[in-house]
């Protein structure tokens, strides 16, 4: 017990109890001050100011507050000022915790207001303690929460990609209500063979050390969709990174890698709510799969589901914040249903803010993120569509994609490399991919990209050399890999494969 508490009665002891309860009840800085201000006037003062010390011990006016609001008008002109006192200010009760000061409540008492007896300047003193031990936790939780959100935003996209056809919209939001900043996060970017990769997910927790995991988290999944974009991998990685450097964290999240050319989306989720396709006609379908969340102490096997974004359609993505803010999850989603179904993507300029602002209806209670990707229209490209086994069309083909790319002011040497490439190309096509093959051809500023789908029995490809160095097999894929600037084989969903070539 405080020495100041020794000699209070019953009723003061009541009056210290309600006191700390309210200036104990807010977190923020700014509620805190209120809180102590009102405790203080009118009860025991006609006015009062809270001085504070910053760092270098320089003291300014943080709050005033006069039963009188003539008198508080004029005296708020001193907030913010530099001074250890302020005037019209006769008694100073010390805010210090331990040998810590924090500065100074100034009571502001009436002219002819008698002295206070010795039970009340007790209790004064024990709401002055309270106060200081508050204001000190207030202090903590905005120095927190301000180098999380700073750390938070700088680790959020600011640049959202550019593409012919496609729009993308996003926003963040910082719940009201929340002890500390969460651990939300949205981040959409672009492979340099023209797909686009876009996560949203949530740690459980908050705080700092939530927004640190959140940026491991995210960074794991780009590196890894550099090397290897398929949604399972990059989400199995980020598990291990985890379980290995946040064990006491789980996370939520959710990955897509989006094919513009073939309007291709594959996705895979972990704990995550379901992300939602809104259909030209306005349909609104959720997502598959659900899984579990990232960080729990075992393996779990991450399937990879696939969609078609047709033009016109909304790929929606979110944070619980969006859905739960009513404590109801059901009527979130059927909000969220609505506001889709109600949604013009042509016509909404900023599509993620309008989402936000027809479900929530208001200021939430948690973070809340969202990333919205409107399909558009499908990019320009050259498609050929073609049986291998016809060698004299594959042959037309050959010639026609060179040509094509021989006006992309490549260089001599760069134009026998693609020459060597398309060679090769076509060989594989013929021996191992039986049916109709497409090729198609994906000019962009500085680049050209060489999509080849067919619909043999599928396959990976990893840039190296066969271990039989005499071996036919393997020797024409890793020719192209050094022949190209990029070269990527992955499975079709169904049957066949996809591979990228970029010049």
């Amino acid at each position: 017990m405080l020495v100041e508490e020794t000699s209070l009665d019953a009723p003061h002891l009541r009056a210290l109890d309600t006191a700390a309860a309210a200036v104990f009840a807010p977190l923020d800085l700014g509620a805190t001050l209120e809180a102590v201000l009102g405790v203080f006037v009118p009860c025991y003062a006609e006015g009062a100011y809270v001085t504070l010390l910053d760092d270098r011990g320089e003291g300014w006016v943080a709050a005033v507050r006069h039963r009188d609001p003539v008198r508080e008008a004029a005296l708020l002109g001193q907030v913010g000022r530099r001074t250890r006192t302020v005037a019209g200010a006769p008694m100073t009760l010390a805010l210090t915790v331990g040998d810590q000061n924090l500065g100074a409540i100034h009571l502001c008492l009436a002219s002819r207001a008698p002295a206070f007896p010795p039970g009340v300047l007790s209790l004064l003193h024990a709401i002055a303690s309270r106060s200081a031990l508050a204001l000190r936790n207030a202090r903590r939780f905005e120095r927190e929460r301000s180098v999380a959100l700073a750390f938070q935003h700088a680790a959020l996209v600011s640049d959202l990609p550019l593409l012919d056809g496609y729009r993308f919209s996003a926003m963040y939001q910082a719940g009201h209500a929340e002890a500390l900043v969460g651990g939300d996060w949205y981040d959409a970017f672009m492979l340099q063979d023209g797909r686009i990769v876009v996560s949203i997910g949530d740690v459980v927790g908050s705080g700092l050390s939530a927004a640190i995991a959140m940026v491991d988290v995210r960074q794991v999944i780009r590196g890894v969709a550099q090397v290897h974009p398929d949604p399972a991998v990059m989400l199995e990685a980020a598990d291990r990174t985890l379980r290995a450097q946040h064990p006491e964290r789980f996370v939520t999240a959710f990955v897509a890698v989006i094919d513009r050319v073939t309007q291709h989306c594959a996705f895979a989720n972990a704990g995550h709510p379901a992300p939602r396709i809104r259909l030209q006609d306005g349909t609104v379908l959720p997502t598959h799969g659900r899984g579990f969340p990232l960080g729990l102490d075992f393996d779990q096997r991450i399937d990879v589901h696939h969609v078609v974004l047709e033009a016109g359609s909304v790929l929606v993505l979110f944070t619980d914040g969006l859905i739960e803010s009513t404590r109801d999850v059901t009527e979130g989603e059927r909000r969220l249903e609505h506001a889709l179904r109600a949604l013009r993507p042509l016509e909404t300029e900023d599509i993620a803010q309008q989402i936000y602002h027809d479900v929530l209806q208001g200021e939430s209670d948690d973070d809340v993120a969202i990333l919205a990707i409107s399909v558009v229209a499908a990019p320009p490209v050259r498609r050929w569509r073609f049986d291998p086994m016809w060698d004299d069309v594959a042959h037309r083909v050959h010639r026609e994609v060179y040509a094509e790319l021989a006006g992309a002011e490549l260089t001599p040497d760069a134009l026998s490399d693609v020459d060597v490439v398309l060679s090769e190309v076509m060989g594989n096509l013929v021996r191992h991919a039986p049916g109709v093959a497409e090729v198609i051809l994906e000019r962009r500023a500085g680049r050209s990209v060489l999509h080849v789908l067919d619909k043999g029995p599928g396959f990976e490809f990893s840039p190296r050399l066969p271990a039989d160095l005499f071996s036919e097999f393997g020797r024409g894929l890793f020719l192209i890999s050094c022949l190209s600037h990029d070269f990527t084989v992955e499975r079709r969903p169904g049957a066949g494969s996809h591979a990228r070539i970029i010049f």
